[in-house]
C-alpha cells in the first residue's frame, strides 16, 4: 500500500517546504524552549493541601477505687459468642457484651484538680515555600503552656519527585502539646484553618443560594429591565 504525500492530502503543493505533521522550528532548539508557564507565585495560593486540628484531653482529677470482691462470681467478658459457635453467622441480636456478672459499688474520690491538655497536629503540602508550623498562644481564654511530657515534633521536607522546573514541593507534619496553669474561662478555640482563612466561630447564614440550572432548548434571550429611558424627548 502506497502512502500519499501529506501535503497533497492537505491540499498543499507536493514540493512545498512546509510539511504537515512537522513543526517549523530550528533544528538546534526545541519548540518549547522560549515558552514559559505561570505558576501560583502568590504565597496565599501556593497550598495544595492543609489540615490542622486541635484535640482536647481532660483529667478530671477523680479516682475510682476498686473494692475487694465479697463473693466469687463468674468472670466478665466483652465477648458475646464463641468463635466456634455453629450459629455465629446467623446471630443478629448480639454485639459487644456489657452484661456484668459481678455486683459492686466502688469508691469515688477526688485526688487532684482538673488538668486540660491540648494537642495541635496536622499536615500540609505547599509549592515553592516552606510551611510555617502553627502554635498556640491562648486557648479557652487563658495562656497555652507547652506540655513537655509529650515532646513537640515537626518537620518540613522536600517531597520525593517534588521538583518541577525548579519549583520545590514541600511537605510538613507537626504535633504540639499544651496545657494551662489555670482553668479555661471561655469556649474560645483558635482558627480551624488559617491557610484558608476559615474561622471556627463564623456564624452560618440564614439561607444560601440554590444551584443554577442550565438553560433548556426552549430558552430565549431577553432584554434587561428598561427603566427611565428617554424616547424622542419623553421619559
Amino acid at each position: 500500500m502506497a502512502f500519499k504525500n501529506e501535503n497533497v492530502r492537505s491540499g498543499l503543493p507536493r514540493d512545498s517546504k512546509f510539511q504537515v505533521g512537522r513543526a517549523d522550528a530550528d533544528s538546534d532548539k526545541t519548540l518549547e524552549e522560549n515558552i514559559s508557564l505561570p505558576w501560583a507565585s502568590e504565597p496565599a495560593g501556593s497550598y495544595l493541601y492543609y489540615e490542622c486540628m486541635i484535640g482536647i484531653m481532660l483529667d478530671s482529677g477523680i479516682v475510682v477505687h476498686n473494692r475487694l470482691p465479697q463473693v466469687n462470681r463468674a468472670m466478665d467478658t466483652l465477648g458475646s459468642s464463641f468463635t466456634d459457635a455453629a450459629d455465629l453467622d446467623t446471630i443478629t441480636n448480639k454485639g459487644v457484651n456489657l452484661n456484668c456478672q459481678d455486683q459492686y459499688t466502688d469508691i469515688v474520690q477526688r485526688m487532684g484538680h482538673a488538668r486540660y491538655w491540648f494537642r495541635v497536629w496536622g499536615q500540609a503540602m505547599r509549592i515553592g515555600y516552606q510551611i510555617p508550623i502553627p502554635k498556640l498562644k491562648t486557648i479557652g481564654g487563658v495562656a497555652a503552656i507547652p506540655y513537655d511530657k509529650n515532646p513537640q515534633w515537626a518537620y518540613n521536607a522536600i517531597c520525593p519527585d517534588g521538583n518541577y522546573s525548579g519549583l520545590i514541593l514541600w511537605r510538613a507534619q507537626w504535633s504540639l502539646w499544651y496545657t494551662t496553669v489555670v482553668p479555661p474561662v471561655s469556649q474560645s478555640i483558635p482558627l480551624a484553618d488559617p491557610s484558608a482563612h476559615i474561622r471556627g466561630d463564623t456564624q452560618p447564614p440564614t439561607k444560601i443560594q440554590s444551584a443554577f440550572s442550565d438553560a433548556d432548548d426552549n430558552a430565549e434571550k431577553s432584554l434587561p429591565p428598561l427603566r427611565n429611558i428617554t424616547v424622542i424627548g419623553k421619559t
